[in-house]
């Protein structure tokens, strides 16, 4: 790939090229102490945290925005849509340390490159100072630079998700699931609790559990109702509408009329709108639970709530966009799901980790699994883990201790590790995913309905051929002696 230096560089730039060894990494943080245990046992994949090491602090680090970024996307898997491969990791990895500059100062503070199931994420943290084109531009040539690792190692579907035919300003409608959380901008108190959750083989529908769970019920966040903070308010939800399928039937597109739907999926895609309502917790809980229960409609942001009611901190964003929205050169025709990430604040006036990822304890359904075409139990699992039988649906959850005056990430917390209580969920989880795919197999409910069917193009063949042999004849009617009416068909 061609030398980015100048695109990232900006002005006042020296152009020296970055290395590796410019960053402290937290897999040598206890290096210069004494060891407290003798043995070190291991019981996740604990991502490697990268912070640049020269980056120099200015005078009132206070006032500086920062920002939370995740970006994910499947570019390439081992064995079909099993694991992301060490070395297509690795390579993303290298390109984002090494042209982690503009303006003469890093993108990326810092940064981790993790993965759930086959697909690769990069999380950082940003200042105000780079332009999000700049750091999109960057995501999207590392992800590409994977796609073509990928192709090299004969890995399934290189670049999947890379949809766009090419990087068009900025990451939103080119495939990879990307969101930005804005830190507090506060004097006091540095540290502030991140979360971050990434989910492969499923939609951005499954993140509603976490917001319909800890946002807004006291059964699973007993702050809700005993807290003395902000939560006592309740919590404004934004829910996006994510189906221009629906949205262009609604505005009276015939659903076969092909070409009718794929202009007016272009029209509502125009201008990246979202159509979006505000909602109320916990006032309007019977209308956010009943949105929120199917696919179409997805807790997309969630802001604190001031004294009067009104919007306050936002605190939780979802990339809560679906991949059949994109129009590829097949039109809108992508298949898959999509895979989706979270952001999240926790402690202080937001839930703790806890019980945001509490819901999953009762191993709820969601829709994709293998061919993006089933409703399976969602089974969490410890982060830079692989799928298992079919294929997910999968979730992995961190906390990231993010330091807000330094840009740094000084740890990491794995929710869903192993040797905890969510081995005995994923036990559960397996064995009812088993009973309800095996039991049902094709059939509805363990299948999706016709029209969320991925990678369905045997299928619609299937349909049109059974579709010409289908006849028009009269019922088959017995009349009260038993005897065939005369309109009745002859056995």
């Amino acid at each position: 790939m061609a030398d980015t230096r100048k695109r990232y560089g900006g002005q006042g730039n020296s152009g020296a090229r970055m290395k590796v060894a410019d960053y402290r990494q937290s897999k040598d943080n206890l290096d210069e102490f004494p060891r407290t245990s003798t043995e070190k046992i291991v019981v996740t994949n604990t991502p490697n945290i990268f912070s640049y090491k020269a980056h120099v602090l200015v005078r009132k680090p206070e006032l500086i925005q920062r920002f939370v970024k995740a970006t994910k996307a499947d570019v390439g898997g081992v064995g079909g849509h099993v694991v992301a491969a060490e070395e297509v990791k690795g390579i993303i990895t290298k390109f984002v340390l090494e042209n982690n500059s503009y303006g003469g100062e890093p993108i990326f503070s810092s940064l981790m490159v993790t993965h759930t199931g086959d697909d690769v994420a990069v999380t950082g943290v940003m200042s105000e100072k780079t332009p999000m084109e700049v750091v999109d531009r960057l995501m999207w040539d590392a992800l590409k630079l994977g796609a073509e690792k990928a192709a090299e190692l004969g890995l399934y579907g290189p670049g999947q998700d890379l949809v766009a035919d090419a990087f068009t300003g900025n990451l939103r409608g080119t495939g990879p699931a990307t969101v930005v959380l804005p830190l507090p901008v506060r004097a006091d108190n540095t540290s502030q609790t991140v979360l971050l959750s990434f989910a492969d083989k499923t939609e951005p529908m499954a993140f509603n559990y976490y917001a319909t769970g800890a946002y807004l019920l006291p059964r699973f966040n007993s702050g809700l109702v005993i807290a003395s903070s902000k939560m006592k308010r309740g919590y404004l939800f934004e829910i996006v509408d994510l189906d221009t399928k629906a949205q262009a039937i609604e505005a009276g597109v015939h659903p076969r009329d092909q070409k009718g739907m794929d202009r007016k999926m272009e029209e509502l895609s125009k201008g990246m709108q979202e159509k979006v309502i505000i909602l109320r917790a916990p006032e309007d809980l019977y209308d956010i639970e009943g949105l929120c229960r199917s696919s179409r409609f997805v807790v997309a942001r969630v802001w604190t709530r001031g004294q009067n009611g009104e919007k306050d901190q936002l605190g939780y964003v979802v990339s809560a966009e679906r991949l059949h929205n994109i129009k590829t050169k097949k039109g809108f025709t992508y298949g898959g799901k999509d895979d989706p990430v979270l952001v999240a604040f926790a402690q202080g006036d937001w839930p703790a980790p806890g019980e945001i990822t509490s819901p999953w304890a009762a191993c709820p359904m969601v829709a994709g699994d293998c061919r993006g075409s089933h409703n399976l139990h969602i089974l969490p699992i410890p982060i830079n883990w692989q799928t298992s039988y079919w294929s997910g649906p999968i979730i992995s959850c961190l906390t990231l201790a993010v330091n807000i005056h330094t840009g740094r990430i000084g740890a990491v917390s794995d929710q869903f590790a192993l040797g905890t209580p969510w081995d005995w969920v994923r036990q559960k989880a397996s064995e009812l995913a088993v009973q309800f795919r095996t039991a049902h197999g094709i059939k509805q409910p363990a299948t999706l309905h016709e029209d969320e069917l991925e990678y369905q193009e045997g299928w619609k063949d299937r349909r049109a051929r059974l579709e010409q042999k289908f006849e028009f004849k009269p019922p088959l009617v017995f009349n009260g002696s038993g005897r065939r009416s005369k309109n009745s068909v002859r056995l």
